[in-house]
């Protein structure tokens, strides 16, 4: 089996590095299996090993991955291995501990300047980072200092990229599940006055394409501002003001609705707004709730008792969401990153092919990030539509 193949060939890397170093593979591949085999290349003594992701529900998902693990390698690895988890927000405070290997589950989370320094405050024997890939190009600035760095030299000082497999191998090499990728463009409402605009002292209502064309106006000001630092958060603001009317946009609301219409199976949508992401479907997972709540939403997913779950960050990573057909993707951001993460979600499920539909905001920064997401990506098959009328007419 090929996937498998890839995963003792990455592990092989990793060894040969010297136990230290970062796996960038595609989502669906199994990177957790790679951090599984590198936990048993490890002496079987009475050292702790961790597993550190961002958010407490990727526990459940380490839980039933050991089990699919052990059943396929007859091992039995809880017991054979003291391993703890935790969140990257707990273990950055931490000094001083020892520990066998860290296995850093989508370590691009862990290289913040703040988590980031468990790596340098603690001790460990093993290290390997699992990603789908890492937007190099951040920049951090040190807070004492001034220094400026990036979160890909953070990575190469921690745990470099020993081996990589990107989604444009996996779609040519079948490890991937084929998908269909269906783009429906839209625009911003011209005509109702959705959008809370003014001060609170005079406060009015604009309509989504004047409210956009506002911000982008206000941002293309910021770039001729003399002084630096007023400039840098002019341009900060702005375009955050910009973007939140393309997570918000209540046009895009309707053309979800109908594109779930018309879909078979499990399906789920993902946006940038959970306000939006609930005025789609009540079963939304997200930071809002409890624990309890998401994994009950979760549950009645896994068994079937609904068809369309929501999410904007607690699904898009890990999670192995039974029997998804489909994925919706209402509002993105431009990195490679996150479509990778999103798409990841459809596992591959025999020879059935997943469907992807993705809102494209026609004269807005969509275009930008859709372009940007997808720069090198070839291997999809995308089709456009110029609406959701032109798409319902053409698949009826």
């Amino acid at each position: 089996m090929l996937r498998d193949k890839i995963q003792k060939e990455a592990l092989a890397v990793w060894l040969d590095k010297g136990k230290v170093g970062t796996c960038e593979m595609i989502t669906g591949l199994g990177k957790t299996f790679v951090g599984l085999h590198a936990l048993h290349s490890m002496p079987k003594d009475d050292k702790i090993h961790l597993f550190l992701a961002e958010t407490t529900s990727r526990e459940k998902d380490l839980i039933e991955n050991v089990e699919k693990y052990d059943k396929i390698f007859n091992t039995n690895t809880f017991k054979t291995y003291k391993v703890e988890f935790y969140c990257y927000q707990t273990v950055y405070k931490w000094k001083g501990k020892a520990f066998g290997l860290v296995i850093a589950d989508e370590i691009h989370d862990g290289l913040s300047p703040e988590y980031s320094k468990f790596f340098f405050n603690n001790k460990y024997d093993a290290l390997i980072g699992l990603t789908a890939t890492v937007t190099r190009d951040t920049i951090y600035e040190d807070s004492l200092t001034g220094v400026k760095y990036t979160k890909g030299k953070l990575l190469d000082a921690i745990a470099p990229v020993v081996y990589q497999y990107n989604m444009d191998q996996g779609q040519k090499d079948g490890t991937a599940r084929k998908l269909d990728i269906n783009v429906i463009h839209h625009r911003l409402d011209e005509h109702n006055k959705t959008v809370k605009a003014g001060s609170k002292a005079k406060p009015f209502m604009q309509t989504e394409a004047s409210a956009y064309t506002y911000w982008d106006n206000q941002f293309k000001r910021s770039l001729y501002i003399d002084d630096e630092e007023v400039k840098s958060f002019k341009l900060r603001t702005t375009s955050h003001k910009r973007s939140r009317i393309l997570y918000d946009a209540q046009s895009k609301i309707p053309i979800v609705k109908k594109i779930l219409d018309t879909l078979n199976g499990k399906t789920i949508v993902f946006g940038n707004s959970v306000d939006s992401l609930l005025k789609v479907t009540p079963d939304v997972v997200s930071s809002r709730n409890t624990d309890k709540v998401n994994d009950d939403i979760r549950d009645r997913f896994d068994k079937g008792k609904i068809n369309v779950i929501g999410s904007f960050k607690k699904l898009k990573q890990g999670a192995n969401l039974d029997g998804l057909q489909n994925c919706v993707i209402m509002s993105y951001y431009s990195t490679e990153k996150d479509i990778i993460q999103r798409l990841g979600r459809l596992r591959k499920d025999g020879e059935k092919i997943g469907k992807v539909f993705i809102i494209l905001t026609t004269g807005t920064k969509e275009e930008d990030w859709f372009s940007k997401m997808f720069e090198n990506m070839d291997s999809f098959n995308m089709k456009h539509y110029l609406s959701i009328d032109d798409y319902l007419k053409k698949v009826k």
